[in-house]
């Protein structure tokens, strides 16, 4: 493969990669809003976070599964797309219960997502080089999972909470 498309890869692998672990976090500053706004108990509103946090993690290896079987290319577009409803849908959420729904489904797009980032890189990096490519993607994640709760705060601060889902169509 060329420089040209180990870049494209690594880029397209941290966008996907970067996107679901934000996703994970960035909420978290935006919960006592989100319940105040939507009139949730305190559980209910944990569950927004749990139910996404809990789905990826169990999905994972069985999305990585599909990767193998029918293509990391072809299952990080899917949970692209998937990602990017469901960040419109919660955005547009009228109740807890559907953001709760909604943030599971979120999670079901996030699992796709994660293992077909490292799948692509695999394609098309040599192996010698892989090392580093993933090296750069998982900086790339520790810097995301530590700018989500700002990245929330600044945007439920400014913009409400539905504002931190817009994250997932950027």
């Amino acid at each position: 493969m060329t420089a040209r498309h180990r870049g494209l890869a690594l880029a397209a692998s941290i966008t996907g990669a970067v996107l679901v672990a934000v996703d994970g976090t960035v909420l978290t500053v935006a919960q006592p809003t989100l319940q105040r706004d939507l009139h949730a108990s305190l559980a209910a509103v944990q569950w927004t976070s749990s139910g996404y946090l809990v789905t990826v993690a169990a999905l994972l290896v069985f999305a990585g599964r599909l990767g193998d079987r029918y293509g990391h290319r072809r299952l990080f577009v899917a949970g692209v797309v998937c990602f990017a409803a469901t960040s419109a849908a919660i955005a547009l959420a009228p109740g807890i219960g559907w953001v709760i729904a909604l943030r599971v489904a979120q999670g079901l797009a996030g699992a796709l997502l994660q293992p077909a980032t490292i799948g692509m890189l695999r394609a098309v990096w040599p192996a010698d080089l892989l090392p580093r490519a993933i090296a750069v993607r998982t900086a790339a994640l520790g810097l995301a999972v530590a700018a989500g709760p700002l990245v929330g705060g600044a945007l439920t601060t400014h913009f409400g909470w539905r504002a931190v889902f817009l994250l997932g169509l950027l």
